[in-house]
């Protein structure tokens, strides 16, 4: 019976290390490209924007 709970522990202390280095992994990466990162969302809410905005112009005019 001890063995199983100890098994049982490893696996999710092994689970857990992974975990913890995928988060690592991808904070190194957002690290390393948290320029380009910031510009290509500034980028997507930029262009978002202009979207509504010409959707608004375009049913203002229509209704006109």
């Amino acid at each position: 019976m001890m063995e199983n709970n100890e098994n049982f522990l490893d696996s999710k202390m092994i689970a857990n290390f992974l975990i913890a280095f995928a988060l690592m992994i991808t904070a190194i990466y957002y690290f390393n490209y948290s320029d380009e990162i910031e510009g290509e969302v500034n980028s997507v809410i930029v262009n978002s924007l202009k979207d509504v905005n010409n959707s608004l112009a375009e049913q203002d005019t229509a209704r006109k």
